[in-house]
């Protein structure tokens, strides 16, 4: 660029004017802010002022990142500002780089350097105690690891990052936040919860000039209200969000816009304007390589196609969906693929191709809600909810306004938190609730795909007399100790649960009954080979009797745990300590 006549030259007050204004345009005139930084640019460079060009650079670099142009430019004008940034102490504008350069890393789909870089500027913000930077790299790092299904870990980081950002005063920052607990909220199934979030995260967002901002929680609002039948309510939201994203600029918002927009029709069967919006969305979506982006589209073309009865475009959509996903590390979205590819193949008479997309779903869903991640997360939940639920309490009596209404609404809040608790308090199994859940999806899995499913009831002997000589402390304790030894021994795929009492209960999928008795017995002897004398000297030996029932007998997950149950009690006659299969089985 040419340097501008000296008589147009500004002084450095005016090119720092020039940077703020790029800033404060940065979210609602994109492209209007990047005119004014590369304006700054080449005022600095006419005056020799190294912190304004060090902003220009950096407002430039980050509205070409919203606009979606190429990264190779935009890269090489972040690394000079990140540069003198950092020559320069400026520790709110590194801070900036830094961040910017994570989330160039994250579109790239380079998760863990991304997280690495966010971690380094968490740090670096902590230290100087800028907390609206703070609260920022939280809710970065919580949106990674919120797209590769690791739910624990994003709800604990937004769970700070909210907390950093109402002490900031940040109300985009809370925006942001809450909009991304929604989303969480809503892959855990918790629907209502999700869309009290999301519209408190629009709430905050139209108190700001953030219009990028309020794009997203927009969509994200009208996205929920749509999957949730009430299309009528969904639609203004996601309309704001369309006409918000083209007066940005943003291309990444626009793209994801389109895609709500079009989704929200096709599930009203208007087809062709569903049509139109993602053959729009996807090239922007390829332009910014938003990968989550690219396969949504793609996912939601596969079921427009079969809307129309159009299998072969379903195929190819399916495809590379699976491609996208597979691509960018996304087991969520490659577990729907996968799954969808299942039913398109048992469609088509591919029973063998049905079983193979069927197994990759199912090791996809696994992997997101194995037994660990899944009790961290309703713990953590849990114990957030039930803190923060403590504390209104503490102040409705304090303040004694409306306080009936709000210990009435506390109350309902409770009660939903205690539904959210699959956990077992005891020996941190499954529970009664969770288990009815799940026996149910995977009975109704293994009678669509003809798979072997077993149940075993599992008993401890005369438990009674462990509480009666050594103490419901000790009788705990072996409670706890057989749960683990179960769930040691186990496939991370089965189900252990805690029935009630000294019951517990395997849900053993694709497990025939033999093998599932063979396992049984080794369960039995594991726990009768114990040393109990860890627990309580005088404490000799546990044992277990273990009644099994199949699917094969059973029409219904009610009468597969009452011919379990009935195997019990037959181990328990004929002397306990033994496993019971059903007569067919054992012969």
């Amino acid at each position: 660029r040419p340097q501008p006549p000296a008589r147009t030259r500004l002084s450095p007050e005016q090119v720092d004017a020039l940077n703020a204004e790029a800033f404060e345009l940065r979210m609602s005139d994109t492209p209007r802010a990047l005119h004014l930084a590369q304006q700054a640019h080449d005022q600095a460079l006419a005056i020799d002022h190294p912190r304004g060009l060090a902003y220009a650079l950096l407002r430039w670099s980050l509205c070409e990142f919203i606009l979606g142009e190429p990264v190779a430019p935009l890269q090489a004008r972040l690394d000079r500002a990140h540069s003198l940034l950092e020559a320069l102490g400026e520790v709110p504008g590194f801070l900036e780089a830094l961040n910017l350069q994570a989330l160039i890393l994250a579109r790239q789909s380079a998760y863990e350097q991304s997280l690495l870089l966010h971690q380094r500027g968490l740090e670096l913000a902590r230290h100087h105690g800028e907390l609206e930077a703070e609260a920022r790299s939280l809710n970065n790092m919580a949106g990674i690891h919120l797209a590769l299904g690791h739910l624990p870990e994003a709800m604990e980081l937004l769970q700070r990052s909210l907390e950093r950002a109402e002490h900031a005063g940040s109300l985009a920052d809370q925006a942001y936040a809450l909009g991304q607990l929604g989303q969480l909220l809503q892959s855990i199934g918790e629907m209502d919860l999700a869309v009290e979030h999301l519209q408190r995260s629009l709430l905050c967002a139209r108190q700001t000039q953030d219009l990028a901002r309020q794009a997203t929680s927009a969509l994200s609002l009208g996205s929920l209200l749509s999957k949730l039948g009430q299309h009528a309510e969904a639609r203004p939201h996601l309309e704001e969000a369309l006409t918000l994203s083209r007066r940005t600029g943003n291309v990444s918002d626009l793209g994801q816009a389109l895609l709500g927009l079009g989704q929200s029709c096709l599930a009203q069967d208007e087809t062709d304007a569903a049509l139109a919006a993602f053959e729009e969305a996807r090239p922007l979506a390829q332009r910014v390589g938003d990968i989550p982006s690219l396969c949504s589209i793609e996912l939601a073309l596969a079921n427009l196609w079969q809307a129309r009865n159009e299998l072969a475009p379903v195929q190819s959509a399916l495809e590379r969906a699976l491609g996208h996903a597979s691509d960018g590390r996304i087991s969520a979205l490659a577990g729907r693929a996968h799954l969808a590819l299942s039913e398109l193949a048992e469609q088509r008479g591919e029973h063998a191709l049905a079983l193979q997309h069927y197994k990759a779903h199912h090791a996809c869903e696994q992997r997101l809600l194995g037994e660990h991640s899944q009790q961290r997360l309703r713990g953590l939940f849990a114990r957030q909810q039930a803190q923060a639920l403590s504390q209104e309490l503490q102040v409705a009596r304090q303040a004694d306004q409306e306080k009936q209404a709000l210990l009435t609404q506390l109350s309902a809040q409770a009660d939903l938190l205690r539904q959210l608790s699959h956990e077992d308090a005891l020996t941190g199994l499954a529970n009664r609730r969770w288990l009815d859940l799940l026996l149910e999806q995977e009975f109704e899995r293994a009678a669509r795909f003809r798979h072997p499913l077993s149940l075993a009831m599992l008993d401890l002997d005369h438990f009674k007399d462990v509480n009666d000589r050594f103490g419901h402390a000790v009788g705990d304790a072996v409670l706890r100790q057989v749960g683990r030894l179960l769930r040691d021994h186990c496939r991370r795929a089965d189900v252990v649960a805690r029935y009630g009492g000294e019951e517990f209960t395997l849900l053993l999928v694709e497990t025939t009954l033999p093998l599932a008795s063979q396992l049984c017995d080794k369960l039995r002897q594991q726990i009768e080979t114990f040393d109990w004398h860890k627990l309580h000297p005088d404490l000799q030996r546990i044992t277990v009797s273990i009644g099994l029932a199949g699917n094969a007998e059973a029409h219904t997950p009610a009468s597969l745990c009452a011919l379990a149950d009935a195997q019990l009690y037959s181990a328990k006659s004929a002397g306990r300590n033994c496993v019971r299969p059903p007569p067919a089985a054992a012969d």
